[in-house]
């Protein structure tokens, strides 16, 4: 795969500064675009720890084709929630994602807003299913229903998963369009940073802008955490 030339650089999200502390830690997701050619996608997600307290932020770079992490940084600030990141820490991490994002092409312009968004503070959703399309022309015209359902299986066992948390799982998801169902995305070999994860639900999905008939599903995911689950996210990719 060759990385675009052209980059546009995204805004960085530091929001980790406004989160409040909880017993759990509960990560927010946003997307900072997809690189030229739609071979990439960069987002981040990021939150208080649990039991330390430390804000922390993570940045990933996926690739659409595979759905693998090909790329990332993690960073962690060790000061308390009632503490902001010194400014300086903030700017080298500031600097580090741009940095990322320029050597991958990521780029902001022309993403599209998402076609589902199912935060966790909307109770009233089913998680596990849902049913949209890729354009509306008109109140009464669109280019056609698509459902995604999501079910999982279950994932081998790391020695070291406590035992009082549900067994780790890995997501499978299906598509269904003018009453043609197929796989849109499994794995073979569970990532092993996500080899913890034991419950997923449907959180977004994008379509990518670059390549033609390709969905970017964000998925809400659980983990066990020092104080209870840890509420992270998972992005994956496939084809309609």
């Amino acid at each position: 795969m060759k990385l675009s030339k052209k980059t546009v650089w995204v805004p960085v999200c530091l929001f980790v500064i406004s989160f409040p502390a909880l017993s759990e830690d509960q990560a927010s997701f946003r997307l900072l675009g997809f690189s030229g050619d739609g071979d990439y996608a960069a987002w981040e997600m990021g939150g208080v720890q649990d039991g330390s307290g430390f804000r922390w932020i993570e940045l990933e770079v996926l690739d659409t084709e595979s759905s693998l992490r090909v790329d990332g940084l993690t960073r962690v600030w060790d000061e308390y929630v009632d503490e902001l990141p010194d400014s300086a820490d903030i700017a080298s991490a500031d600097e580090e994602i741009r940095e990322m994002c320029r050597k991958y092409g990521v780029q902001s312009d022309g993403f599209e807003s998402p076609l589902v968004y199912h935060p966790l503070t909307d109770l009233s959703v089913c998680s596990d299913s849902v049913v949209f399309c890729l354009e509306s022309y008109s109140p009464n015209y669109n280019s056609g229903e698509i459902t995604l359902t999501l079910s999982t299986l279950p994932a081998d066992m790391d020695q070291d998963y406590p035992d009082w948390f549900p067994p780790p799982a890995t997501p499978v998801l299906h598509i269904r369009e003018s009453g043609e169902k197929h796989l849109f995305f499994n794995e073979d070999v569970l990532p092993e940073q996500h080899s913890m994860n034991f419950a997923y639900s449907i959180a977004a999905v994008y379509h990518n802008p670059r390549v033609n008939n390709t969905l970017l599903v964000v998925l809400h995911s659980r983990k066990p955490g020092f104080e209870g689950p840890d509420g992270r996210f998972r992005v994956v990719s496939g084809c309609i």
